[in-house]
């Protein structure tokens, strides 16, 4: 499998790592792996060149880490990258058993390496912004980390391009290590914020990485649009996808899929990959052969990326 940099970290990643948001829980209504069916996931993943894996602590407040840290005990865990990431109250009922302060930070980061059984995590990064925190703060702690051996790479996750100028802007001025990507939502039906945060993120040498690339199973083929039947019809279906643009984004991408001789699914994660400022594409599944199909997606041919392209334009200038 492809692998591209990470920001200027260094390190590189595979253009595909595997989501284990379910790992353990039903969390966010997406379909619960249990430890047999993880662990076929991820000998699947490993198999086809995958080297990063995603998880944050809120999963399932802890499921998915510690799944994880079963599945990959012993030389396993040297295979591979590992990300998480802070920010998700914790304890319910505990306002301080979350956020992005320093001390909540230390804390957290000691219960990831805790469940994951690991002494370092590779990719850390707070899950957004917290507006009670000072970012200089968060940055620091996320230093303090990276010096310790705790971390190798800091970045963030769902920060706006002005978040992100911000983070690096306090990174610079306290000597800190900065954030090398953003992990933000990124998709044929959600390309806003990958759309405000690349040319920012490119100059400064700042990678992407793209969660829910197939728009919460919409873009798999298998929903004709939110208002189908199955998990998009609900309301709080996540992620949310405003159902104009879905429903006519479907139906270009089916054609689009045809001609390419690809799935949906595919097809979808192709233009995604086809993206040079996107590193990743973090994709999920319930079952072996969902993860196989999205596995086997390549970057689409110039023709058919720019049919979509015009599509998702479309799509925007008619609104929500």
């Amino acid at each position: 499998m492809e692998r591209r940099a990470l920001g200027r970290s260094g390190l590189e990643v595979s253009v595909l790592a595997l989501g284990t948001m379910n790992f353990g829980s039903d969390w966010h209504g997406v379909g619960a792996a249990d430890e047999k069916t993880a662990a076929s996931l991820l000998d699947l993943a490993l198999e086809r060149g995958v080297t990063l894996l995603d998880t944050a602590d809120i999963y399932g407040r802890g499921a998915s880490e510690e799944m994880l840290g079963r599945l990959l005990r012993g030389r396993r865990r040297e295979k591979v990258l590992m990300a998480t990431k802070v920010l998700g109250r914790m304890v319910p009922d505990d306002p301080a058993a979350g956020g992005l302060s320093a001390r909540w930070i230390a804390r957290a980061l000691d219960g990831s390496l805790k469940r994951l059984r690991t002494d370092r995590v590779d990719l850390y990064m707070p899950h957004g912004w917290d507006p009670e925190v000072p970012v200089g703060e968060t940055l620091e702690a996320l230093d303090r980390a990276r010096r310790a051996g705790k971390v190798r790479v800091v970045g963030v996750s769902n920060f706006s391009g002005s978040g992100l100028g911000l983070a690096l802007e306090a990174a610079a001025r306290g000597g800190m290590a900065r954030p090398e990507f953003d992990q933000v939502q990124f998709s044929l039906a959600a390309p806003s914020a990958a759309a405000e945060l690349a040319p920012a993120a490119a100059r400064a040498g700042v990678s992407l990485l793209a969660w829910s690339p197939l728009a919460g199973g919409l873009l798999s083929g298998k929903y004709a649009a939110p208002g189908a039947s199955g998990r998009r019809s609900s309301p709080d279906a996540f992620p949310p996808v405003p159902a104009a643009s879905g429903a006519a984004l479907t139906r270009v991408l089916a054609r689009v899929a045809e001609l390419e001789g690809v799935t949906c699914a595919q097809a979808a994660l192709g233009w995604v990959l086809g993206k040079p400022f996107v590193s990743a594409a973090v994709v999920g599944a319930r079952t072996v052969a969902q993860l196989e199909e999205t596995l086997a997606a390549r970057p689409l041919s110039a023709r058919a990326a720019s049919v979509l392209d015009r599509a998702v334009a479309a799509c925007a200038r008619s609104g929500p």
